[in-house]
Formats: structure tokens, C-alpha cells, sequence
């Protein structure tokens, strides 16, 4: 229970105390962060009132890249109305992947049936601290890497994000773990298919 109140990304910045510190750079500079190889090259960017729509430009490159390397891909939703919005997108992006593990705010874990289930895990995070997160994550050379946000309110809903991009697998691991941990599921990497 207690973890339940915890929030996500506060338990890996507990593990990663030095990530909370690191200068927050600003994800929606386009010459500085214009392609996912410059994020690659930055190894660490840590953001703070991040947009959606800043958000929602990063992990299509990292989805797009998912899809060109053949691996596997890992994403959240807070609500089923916005898996909803990019399903006709994920249903083709399920054609070029191993594998992927949808997990949103889902009342229904079944609501996709459109959703090829040899390709897909849909997974429930209602009533979790994953609940209010915006992670989308994947494979490269180097190992895993991805995107880490936390839904911070503002107005509405999903109008302000804090967290990270990061090739930093230790740390993308932690992501996984906790998702595991909480959800009690084996979210594997090494085992896409």
C-alpha cells in the first residue's frame, strides 16, 4: 500500500539520487534535441513543466526506431482514451515489432481487441503509482533506453510533465523493475518474443 502512494518516478530518483540533480535542460530546444540521435548522444536529459505535445514528438523517434532495429517496446498510458487516440498507429507499429507491453489506466485490460495478442500484453495500472506515468521504452546497441514521465497536473490533466530520457540502462532497468514489482507481471527485455 504504501508504495501505492509513493510516486513512481520519486522511487527511482530514490535510487538515482543524482538524476533529480542534474541540470534540467529544455527537451523542446529543436536544434539542440532536433533527432533521436541527439538525444542518444545526451545520455541523460532531465526535464521539468515538459508539454505533451513535447513528449508525444519523442516517443514517436523512439517507436520509429523500435520498429527500423526489430525490437521490442514498452509503453504506458494514463487512460484508455489515449491509447485510443495512437491505437491505429500502434496496430501498425505491432507489425514491425517483437513484442510490446501496452499498460495503461485501463478499467478493461481487454478493451483493445483490435490488438494482435501474440504481439501485444495489454496490462491494467489502475489504482497504481504507473498510473499517472508517460514511459515508452526500447532496445539498441548499447542496451535500453528511454522515456520517463510523470503526469504533473496544471489546468488539466497532462498539461505539465517532469522526468527523463535516458540511455542509461541501469537506470531504464530500475523502470522496469518497479513496473514489475507493482503490477506483479515479468516485463523481460532480453526475451521479446
Amino acid at each position: 500500500m504504501s508504495e501505492q502512494k509513493t510516486k513512481f518516478l520519486d522511487g527511482i530518483y530514490s535510487e538515482f539520487p543524482e538524476l533529480k540533480t542534474k541540470e534540467l535542460l529544455d527537451i523542446t530546444d529543436k536544434d539542440t534535441f532536433a533527432t533521436l540521435d541527439d538525444h542518444l548522444r545526451a545520455e541523460f536529459i532531465n526535464f521539468d513543466h515538459a508539454k505533451r505535445t513535447d513528449l508525444y514528438r519523442l516517443s514517436i523517434m523512439i517507436e520509429e526506431h523500435a520498429q527500423r532495429a526489430y525490437q521490442p517496446l514498452l509503453a504506458t498510458f494514463e487512460t484508455e482514451h489515449l491509447y485510443k487516440y495512437v491505437e491505429k498507429r500502434y496496430l501498425k507499429i505491432l507489425k514491425n515489432i517483437p513484442k510490446a507491453w501496452i499498460i495503461g489506466g485501463f478499467i478493461n485490460p481487454f478493451f483493445a481487441p483490435k490488438t494482435p495478442p501474440e504481439k501485444a500484453e495489454i496490462l491494467t495500472c489502475a489504482a497504481t503509482n504507473i498510473e499517472d506515468m508517460w514511459i515508452v521504452v526500447t532496445k539498441w546497441s548499447d542496451g535500453l533506453f528511454g522515456l520517463v514521465a510523470e503526469d504533473l497536473g496544471g489546468v488539466e490533466k497532462g498539461d505539465w510533465f517532469r522526468g527523463f530520457f535516458t540511455t542509461k540502462n541501469d537506470v531504464i532497468q530500475k523502470v522496469i523493475d518497479q513496473i514489475n514489482q507493482t503490477m506483479s507481471v515479468n516485463i523481460d527485455f532480453s526475451k521479446p518474443e
